[in-house]
C-alpha cells in the first residue's frame, strides 16, 4: 500500500506568516503533491492538519478552503484531511468536513485501506474535554478525551484489526518542543504500545519535524509544507 502524506500547508491570502512561513505558496506545492501522488500511485492520500490559515475576511477564509480542497479533489484520489488547531480556529468539525473533506460529520475514528488500519486521533480539545471552538483556540492546551481513546481502543481491540497505524495533527513525542504535545500523551502511547498492533506514528504540527522510536514503535514527525519555498510531502510504502 502507497500512502501519499503531506501537512500543515497553512492556505491562506498571506504572502508571508510568522516570518519564515509562505502561505500563499501552498496552492502550487500541494498541486505537486497531488500531480506525484498520482505519478507513483498510491493508493490514499492523507493531510495531517492545518490546511489553512484564517484570513482577515470570513468569506475569504471560505473561498480559500474550497479552492485548495477543489484542487485536491480533482485528482480523484481517495482523500481525508485531520483537522488541525489552525483549521480549528476558523472551523467546527462539521464545516471543515463538508468543505476540505467533502462528506458529513462526525469525523470517522479510523479508515480500512489496503487491508491496513488508519487511527485517527483528533487532539483539538482542552484539558476539560471541551472542543476547540472558532475563534477561541489556545493550541497550546491540547488533549485527547477518554472518550476518544476509548473508542480507538476498542478499534484496535477488533480481531479483525492486525494491522494499524496512528495518524494526528498535534504531537505525541516527548522529544518535540513542549507546547507542541499533546497533555494526556503519555495515556495515549500507552494504548498505542499495549494494542501491539501500532506499525508507526504520523504527526505534523511541529514545523521542524523529528524522528523517533518509542517502545519499538517509529514516531514520525513530518516537517511542515509552508515554511519556506522547499516543498515537503512524503510517500510511505505500508
Amino acid at each position: 500500500m502507497k500512502l501519499g502524506l503531506f501537512t500543515d500547508p497553512h492556505y491562506c491570502d498571506q504572502d508571508v506568516t510568522c516570518r519564515t512561513r509562505r502561505p500563499v505558496l501552498s496552492y502550487g506545492k500541494i498541486r505537486e503533491a497531488m500531480e506525484t501522488f498520482v505519478r507513483e500511485k498510491v493508493d490514499f492520500v492523507l493531510c495531517l492538519g492545518d490546511i489553512i490559515d484564517k484570513c482577515d475576511d470570513p468569506q475569504v477564509n471560505i473561498e480559500k478552503t474550497r479552492e485548495i480542497a477543489d484542487l485536491i479533489h480533482s485528482y480523484a484520489l481517495p482523500f481525508y484531511s485531520l483537522m488541525g488547531n489552525h483549521d480549528a480556529n476558523v472551523f467546527t468539525q462539521r464545516e471543515f468536513n463538508e468543505l476540505v473533506n467533502r462528506h458529513s460529520f462526525p469525523s470517522p475514528v479510523s479508515i480500512t485501506v489496503c487491508g491496513k488500519e488508519l487511527i485517527l486521533l483528533d487532539a483539538n480539545y482542552n484539558d476539560d474535554g471541551s472542543s476547540y471552538a472558532p475563534g477561541e483556540v489556545n493550541w497550546k492546551n491540547t488533549y485527547i478525551p477518554e472518550e476518544q481513546l476509548r473508542t480507538r481502543e476498542q478499534k484496535l481491540n477488533d480481531p479483525t484489526v492486525t494491522e494499524a497505524y496512528v495518524f494526528m495533527h498535534q504531537n505525541l513525542d516527548p522529544e518535540v518542543q513542549q507546547d507542541h504535545i499533546v497533555h494526556n500523551a503519555e495515556a495515549v502511547r500507552k494504548m498505542i504500545r499495549a494494542s501491539g498492533k501500532v506499525k508507526a506514528v504520523f504527526q505534523g504540527h511541529y514545523h521542524k519535524g523529528h524522528e523517533t522510536i518509542i517502545d519499538g514503535i517509529p514516531y514520525h514527525t513530518l516537517p511542515a509544507m509552508c515554511e519556506g519555498e522547499e516543498n515537503r510531502f512524503i510517500i510511505v510504502e505500508l
